[in-house]
């Protein structure tokens, strides 16, 4: 059921921007637009905030990038980097303020 939920949004892509992650058995797939990005890297405190260590496969055609993790049931922090400079929010999910004075996107995985 997820697979064609998934599928029956990415055939309307065009008209929708943000695609939100899909949490399936196998872990967590994320996604962002950013057609005109070299490089994307999702960070996290699932990878201690390390830069470089998650890089998104992409673009498609459309223009998204995705990552598939395997992340445990909890709680999760995250925020897309854009070209190694560009920090952008899942605009898809709920935020939260990082005690820095910046914002971060906010998963909970319950299994």
């Amino acid at each position: 059921m997820i697979i064609s939920l998934l599928l029956l949004i990415l055939s309307f892509g065009c008209s929708h921007r943000y695609i939100g992650p899909v949490i399936e058995g196998n872990g967590v797939t994320f996604f962002v637009k950013a057609p005109d990005a070299k490089k994307v890297n999702i960070v996290g405190s699932f990878n201690q905030w390390d830069k470089d260590k998650y890089a998104l496969s992409g673009p498609d055609a459309d223009g998204v990038w995705s990552i598939t993790l395997p992340l445990l049931e909890g709680r999760y922090e995250y925020l897309f980097l854009i070209d190694g400079e560009k920090w952008l929010l899942d605009p898809a999910m709920p935020f939260v303020d990082d005690g820095l004075g910046g914002r971060n996107s906010v998963i909970q995985i319950k299994k």
